[in-house]
């Protein structure tokens, strides 16, 4: 080769090291694959447990109501066995002593108070105002009405904050009338529908709740409840106070309206309120069926809710990867622009064709400086882009280890997989970096025991692969002395006998190694299996890198570089490999190496 075909050549090989090639793309893409992975992981169990805690506020509302509903329906039933006690019916007295003991005001907030309605025929009317003024001179019943009985509040306590009410007969408005009687029909506690109480000055929509009592201890059925029916405990409610007393705003972050059917009772979601969210991060809607009414519970989270699930964890690592992926994809633009400056002064010097040594020379050492940036961007990439991989593992582990009590199993399963892509993440960058290694470093050919790294290195370093597998290693004679690099070598071993182990499914599983002799070319070394075996059309795709023809979790981990770098070595040995294989039959690697056979 003359001097200007060298120079020709060392021109061509410039531009290649000048241009961004396939593997670099490959590094950023799949940092860029491992970001947003983290990032989605990590937006999704936070969003998970958000709505978890939606949900959990929203139910607790719920069921803070019917616990409260369940209570104030014992007191009333309380006062019904008061009654039964006393015979049947209790003097204004009694009641009062039976009222303050009850303490309404500490252990029933919400309550406006409890009382005694007494059913009363129009033959039975005199008697029993007679009775009522014997201790309350004015008393009498209101408003007229056209019915044939009369449901008049004989007592109520405290009689203070409810003087309105005494007297107030049940059968002169529908919602009070229907419910009281349903309750006498069903024997159960009944609530009426949206009322305004008469207590109440600020009119704002309340309930009565009646539980009922009767003559006699058998009521059964229902001729029998309706003829013996004798009245009903029963407490007034106004819907805020009932509220105010259940579901204090301070201690929750969610807003509710409050329906009975198409009444509206209570209605946080309006821009009125201080907490109030026009475009909610979630919304619920819970229907009752209690105590003879529909009550439906329409649930926003709140402005304070959005601020206190606030978390920018997701975007924090979006931005650190996406601002690693750029640094990385600068750097590698800067090797590339290096060489692209090492071209354009060869094209310069190639001007001066008679001062050609000198310039090639210059060229040389230009040359020698970007292989030591290539260098550097290798320790970039083995050090620097790790680094952020293994944080990431080791934040996927705290999230598991500090938080699997509060995740569910999809939770879990996610972060589970964060660990295994960055895990492949580190492996696939290895396996690039030690092929790029390959072929930028100088062969060192020695005399090399074939037989000898076989046997004390090689088999030893897969020894519990082959035992995990109870796989027989047979190996047919001696291998020869042959020149050759013993570094790359064993390496190439190593691959070949690890591969024919992982894909070997066999019970009796069996690894064949050994040598043939030919007159006519290089000695003929092969391993050889009874493993799975290879479809044809996929005989050379075994051989392009990172490149699995199974999945990862069937045959155990791997980036699919492992024959990709065997051919390598042996296209570096000069020789040549090839593969024999049927489906299910086992598979032969073929090498042959253009070293010296000593």
């Amino acid at each position: 080769m003359n001097n200007k075909e060298a120079f020709i050549k060392e021109k061509a090989a410039i531009i290649r090291g000048g241009q961004l090639h396939w593997y670099h793309w490959l590094v950023v893409g799949l940092s860029l694959l491992l970001t947003c992975t983290a990032w989605y992981i990590s937006k999704n169990n936070i969003d998970e447990r958000t709505k978890v805690f939606f949900e959990r506020e929203a139910d607790q509302v719920v069921e803070l109501v019917v616990e409260r509903m369940l209570k104030y329906e014992d007191a009333l039933w309380s006062g019904v066995a008061a009654i039964q006690s006393h015979g049947g019916d209790m003097t204004h007295d009694q009641w009062i002593v039976f009222a303050e003991s009850l303490r309404i005001d500490v252990k029933y907030p919400g309550i406006n108070g409890i009382g005694v309605i007494h059913h009363v025929l129009p033959e039975t009317l005199s008697g029993y105002l007679e009775q009522q003024r014997i201790s309350r001179p004015d008393y009498g019943i209101h408003p007229a009405h056209q019915n044939a009985e009369y449901l008049p509040i004989s007592y109520i306590e405290p009689v203070k904050d409810n003087i309105k009410a005494v007297g107030l007969d049940m059968a002169h408005e529908a919602n009070r009338y229907s419910a009281a009687l349903k309750a006498r029909d069903e024997g159960g506690a009944n609530i009426t529908g949206p009322i305004v109480l008469v207590q109440d000055e600020g009119g704002t929509p309340g309930f009565l709740f009646f539980a009922p009592f009767y003559q006699g201890k058998k009521n059964v059925t229902l001729e029998d409840r309706q003829a013996n029916f004798t009245g009903a405990v029963y407490a007034p409610f106004v819907v805020e106070k009932l509220l105010e007393g259940t579901l204090k705003k301070d201690r929750r972050r969610v807003g509710i309206q409050f329906l009975d059917g198409d009444d509206i009772l209570h209605d946080e979601l309006n821009g009125g309120e201080s907490d109030f969210d026009p475009d909610p991060m979630y919304k619920k809607s819970v229907s009752l069926e209690l105590y003879g009414r529909h009550w439906v519970f329409n649930i926003w989270s709140s402005e304070s809710f959005r601020k206190e699930t606030s978390n920018h964890q997701p975007l924090i690592i979006l931005i650190g990867g996406i601002v690693i992926d750029t640094m990385l994809l600068i750097l590698f633009l800067f090797v590339t622009r290096s060489n692209k400056r090492a071209l354009c002064f060869a094209e310069r010097m190639s001007q001066s064709y008679n001062d050609k040594a000198k310039e090639l020379s210059h060229l040389v050492e230009i040359l020698s400086q970007s292989n030591k940036e290539l260098d550097q961007f290798a320790y970039i990439a083995s050090h620097d882009l790790k680094e952020p991989l293994r944080g990431i593992s080791s934040y996927a582990q705290f999230l598991s280890e500090d938080y699997a009590d509060k995740l569910d199993d999809d939770g879990i399963y996610k972060l589970k997989t964060l660990v295994k892509l960055s895990e492949r993440m580190d492996k696939l960058i290895s396996d690039l970096l030690h092929v790029s290694r390959l072929g930028r470093t100088d062969l060192k050919l020695v005399t090399v025991d074939m037989d000898r790294i076989l046997k004390e290195d090689v088999l030893d370093n897969l020894e519990f692969s082959i035992q995990e597998k109870n796989i027989q290693i047979r190996i047919d004679r001696p291998l020869p002395l042959y020149e050759c690099d013993p570094l790359w070598i064993k390496e190439l071993w190593q691959n070949l006998i690890s591969n024919a182990v992982k894909y070997n499914d066999k019970s009796d599983g069996w690894v064949e190694i050994g040598y043939k002799e030919s007159e006519n070319e290089d000695n003929v070394f092969y391993v050889k299996d009874n493993g799975i075996g290879i479809p044809g059309k996929h005989k050379e795709d075994i051989f392009n890198i990172f490149k699995r023809l199974h999945a990862s979790d069937k045959f155990g981990g791997g980036s699919g570089a492992g024959l990709f770098i065997a051919r390598k070595i042996v296209d570096r040995h000069n020789g040549r490999m090839w593969v024999e294989s049927n489906m299910g039959e086992g598979t032969t690697v073929y090498f042959t190496l253009k070293g010296v056979d000593v």
